[in-house]
């Protein structure tokens, strides 16, 4: 903890995300408070900017995207089709849906299509939020949902608590989509 003090806001971020994103949530829950607040302005401008691939990696770090496995097999063909399909959504609000039997590398290819410096920037100019569920029981689901809720309204001038249950995060959520972040 003491040498990430003493860098720059992004590595505390950074962290965070890797504690949250690798099984020890109740120590990220812990960091959650303390979290730079990064405004929509300053986002979109390190994207508009990003020139190195530390910056890239940074930015998908902050949205939580997965690190390439060590064991990685490239399949361009499937990373090119992903990209293609994010593209087609144009400046239109959407979805693309990545869909496979467990284990087959939906997750792996999705992230590395995101590794992309222009799609990222051209598709997602406000960075990228990621949120794996998987299998989760009720409790577990609601705890993303928040956390998910809290990282989107970073920068928001109004302190709002936590949804209280799944329904209530599934209303701001689609309204933090719809009005805040449509891409």
């Amino acid at each position: 903890i003491n040498i990430i003090l003493t860098k720059d806001n992004n590595s505390y971020r950074s962290f965070y995300n890797a504690l949250l994103h690798e099984g020890y949530r109740d120590l990220a829950a812990l960091l959650q408070d303390g979290i730079p607040a990064i405004s929509s302005g300053n986002r979109k401008s390190s994207m508009d900017g990003m020139t190195s691939h530390g910056q890239l990696k940074t930015v998908l770090c902050e949205g939580g995207v997965p690190q390439r496995p060590v064991v990685f097999v490239t399949r361009p063909k499937l990373v090119d089709a992903i990209k293609e399909k994010l593209y087609c959504l144009g400046n239109d609000p959407g979805w693309v849906t990545v869909y496979g039997m467990a284990g087959c590398g939906k997750t792996v290819l999705t992230a590395e299509a995101l590794r992309d410096h222009q799609l990222l920037k051209d598709c997602f100019p406000e960075g990228v939020h990621w949120l794996s569920v998987g299998k989760q029981d009720k409790a577990g689901l609601l705890l993303k949902l928040q956390n998910l809720c809290s990282r989107l309204e970073h920068d928001s001038t109004l302190s709002q608590r936590p949804p209280l249950n799944i329904e209530e995060a599934k209303d701001r959520l689609r309204l933090l989509m719809l009005r805040k972040y449509p891409r």
